[in-house]
């Protein structure tokens, strides 16, 4: 039953999220139907919730890219990466806007930990010279890059992420093809 509590605050502050609503304790229980005292104890606070919602979305967000790495060869699974990530935002646009909008309140060894599959997929390629070599902390704002500008474009509006999953994903490769 506790996972279901958990998970019920969670539900009900995305969906407050999305709709524009203040997400305040009083409102996370009525929409959720848990008790203040049961928030309080799974999150600690407000900022506790949003910060298991940030981690959560990331978690989910990575999962959904990962296994576009076990593609035959490295360029294949790079362009799937960057083209899972779209296919992810334009799926579920109200936890990518989430994570867009909000500060990056997740511990930063959850968030490592969560994208440790891709960094180690980077790791292995980079190790073997079939992908240029970077520092691994570069991974998200600089190889994702592209993708991540397509992505806030779409959630803003009028942007056409499927019109531009081929060409993202051919940036996403060149950052990290080898060079010669």
């Amino acid at each position: 039953m506790r996972a279901e509590r958990r998970q019920a605050v969670l539900d009900a502050a995305l969906a407050l999220v999305e709709s524009g609503q203040p997400v305040t304790i009083s409102a996370l229980t009525a929409r959720s139907g848990v008790s203040n005292g049961s928030i309080y104890h799974h999150f600690g606070s407000r900022a506790g919730v949003f910060s298991v919602l940030y981690q959560d979305s990331f978690a989910r967000c990575v999962a959904a890219m990962t296994p576009a790495l076990a593609a035959e060869g490295a360029r294949e699974a790079v362009r799937g990466l960057a083209g899972r990530y779209l296919d992810w935002v334009a799926a579920h646009p109200g936890r990518a806007g989430f994570l867009y909008a909000a500060p990056p309140t997740a511990d930063p060894a959850a968030k490592a930990a969560a994208l440790a599959p891709v960094a180690g997929w980077f790791a292995d390629r980079m190790a073997g010279g079939e992908v240029r070599a970077f520092p691994l902390w570069a991974l998200d704002p600089v190889v994702l890059g592209p993708a991540h500008e397509c992505a806030r474009r779409f959630l803003l509006g009028g942007f056409d992420l499927a019109a531009s999953r081929d060409v993202v994903a051919d940036a996403v490769w060149g950052a990290v093809a080898p060079l010669g």
